[in-house]
């Protein structure tokens, strides 16, 4: 009589065990991958918004219009900033139809940096813009730990950088702008550096030969001037 031949218990839970073992090798190799993967794509991700961010921020400060306002009776060239933002004239809008002038301001909150643009202003309103001054709003960048402006004056041949830029006592604007990135994983968490030239100061454009302030006449032109693009805009009736 022939006898069947079989697995003992043994060889089963061997057989288990090894397939157990293979699996899991298997499994955390793709984990492994996977992880890589999603992190290639996620530094990526980050990388390409900072520079959309560093290209936008370049040409609208290269684009620094020399811009007077008026604050307090005085008539004062507009341009206000710190460290966790900065506020001035640019000719390079981004909304609209991207032509003309706007006030931009970048505002660093939350782990957010914003940007916010104004088309429609008045010299009388930049220092004081009204609380329902229309204003488009959009997060530029985040994924960071910190980041800062500095702000260098065109006669500072020692490049020591300022915390903060307010052209009502400088009475000009600043020859360049410093943004500092820290905390990106994608660099090596190494501060990213980025020096951008206003190039209405570089050229001459604001130095001491034409810092000469309009008078009132040519300021209510200006005023009058943003009123009619303002009636254009919307068709010539009331804006909202």
């Amino acid at each position: 009589m022939t006898r069947e031949r079989g697995f003992t218990l043994l060889e089963v839970v061997l057989a288990l065990v090894i397939f157990s073992l293979l699996t899991l090798l298997a499994y955390g190799a793709f984990f492994v991958g996977h992880r890589a993967v999603l992190k290639g794509e996620r530094e990526a991700d980050i990388n390409q918004r900072l520079r959309v961010a560093d290209d936008l921020i370049a040409r609208q400060l290269r684009s620094a219009v020399f811009y007077f306002a008026r604050y307090e009776d005085e008539v004062l060239p507009y341009f206000l900033g710190r460290q966790d933002g900065l506020s001035f004239v640019t000719a390079a809008p981004q909304g609209g139809r991207g032509t003309g002038l706007a006030v931009i301001t970048y505002q660093v909150a939350n782990g957010r940096l914003t940007v916010e643009e104004r088309g429609v202003f008045t010299p009388n309103d930049l220092y004081d813009p009204p609380a329902d001054a229309r204003v488009e709003r959009a997060v530029l960048f985040e994924d960071f730990s910190r980041i800062r402006f500095e702000y260098l004056a065109r006669e500072d041949t020692e490049s020591n950088w300022q915390p903060t830029w307010d052209a009502r006592e400088e009475e000009t604007l600043p020859a360049a702008v410093r943004l500092t990135v820290d905390g990106l994983e994608s660099i090596g968490l190494r501060p990213w550096v980025r020096d951008i030239p206003l190039m209405t100061i570089a050229y001459g454009w604001g130095n001491e030969e034409f810092q000469e302030a309009p008078d009132d006449e040519l300021l209510d032109s200006s005023e009058d001037d943003s009123a009619d693009a303002t009636d254009t805009d919307n068709g010539g009736g009331e804006t909202e």
